[in-house]
């Protein structure tokens, strides 16, 4: 189950009780949904009827889930680290967790698909994975939190915010919030005030020198790329897989329009936001599939001539850049 449809049931007053396997890689959706779970019991009485347990024995998981709640309906035990052994050990006893309790096992990152404590709970439905957003998804999330908050957004604000941070929902609704007090609560959020008072992320910024690369602006490029190099902030290594995963969402686009997919096709395929889809697509259409190809690897072996002694990561990615435009 994916954390919006888990999130939806339970404000729409579906039963909550047993365990769960809670994932994704989203840490803001994930924390969220522990927070309405935990919303579930009585306030008065939360020190009393939730608890967190790190790494604990799998004999200490079994007896706090069996706990009755103290004067409440429900009871959470929230257990924030686990080992294999533990999970393996617990994979059982999961199943059978009394409703009066909502035990949640909690691990960031992807699915594990292979964990037999994952697998079991998955199986009976009770998997929920909080994975990032799509960008649409995201921009509907600021206009919600800025009507929420009393901050009126233009949507191509909420737009180009998306596009500077990324799908971070933890990153956007601070930066909203911050937005909003710089404007005044009740002002409207505008394009040029996200222009003004927000930082681009460091892929938005590498998307940004690519556009100039991809045009023939070349100068303009390198020279952006000179002063994203030389910001003690950055990492070399790090920019130049940014590089090199932009190029890859291009050359997959070649492939697909070699196979003859249609442009609808290949922006659905390529699971990435339309307008960079859509960019990707008029890019590919610049180059064979081979220059293209070693224009991904050029900068794939960034680090690799830096460990061999070549070349340091920033003389590297200068050149692949001025090599491969």
């Amino acid at each position: 189950m994916d954390g919006m449809t888990f999130l939806k049931n339970l404000a729409d007053g579906a039963p909550l009780g047993g365990a769960y396997y809670f994932c994704g890689e989203d840490a803001y959706s994930l924390d969220k949904g522990v927070r309405a779970v935990v919303a579930r019991t009585n306030p008065d009485l939360r020190d009393m009827n939730v608890q967190r347990l790190r790494s604990p024995a799998p004999a200490d998981v079994i007896n706090a889930a069996e706990t009755l709640p103290f004067f409440d309906e429900t009871r959470v035990v929230a257990v924030l680290e686990f080992d294999a052994d533990a999970a393996n050990a617990l994979a059982e006893y999961a199943l059978k967790t009394p409703e009066t309790t909502v035990l949640l096992f909690m691990r960031g990152g992807k699915a594990p698909a292979g964990n037999p404590l994952y697998k079991a709970l998955d199986k009976a439905g009770r998997a929920v994975s909080f994975d990032p957003l799509t960008t649409s998804q995201a921009e509907a999330f600021l206009q919600k939190r800025g009507r929420e908050n009393g901050i009126p957004l233009d949507r191509d604000a909420g737009r180009l915010l998306v596009q500077f941070l990324g799908t971070d929902l933890g990153a956007l609704e601070n930066t909203l919030l911050r937005l909003g007090a710089y404007v005044g609560f009740g002002n409207r959020v505008t394009r040029e005030t996200v222009k003004t008072c927000v930082n681009p992320s460091s892929e938005y910024k590498v998307f940004a020198i690519m556009d100039k690369l991809w045009a023939g602006n070349k100068r303009e490029g390198l020279a952006e790329l000179a002063g994203l190099v030389d910001d003690p902030s950055e990492s070399a290594i790090g920019l130049a897989t940014l590089f090199e995963r932009n190029l890859r969402a291009v050359v997959n686009a070649k492939q697909l329009l070699l196979g003859g997919k249609t442009e609808a096709q290949i922006v659905s395929a390529l699971g990435v936001a339309p307008f960079i889809a859509k960019k990707a697509i008029r890019n590919a259409k610049k180059r064979s599939l081979r220059q293209l190809t070693a224009s991904m690897e050029a900068f794939g072996s960034v680090e690799w001539r830096q460990k061999q002694g070549e070349a340091k990561a920033e003389e590297a990615l200068v050149l692949a850049c001025a090599q491969n435009f």
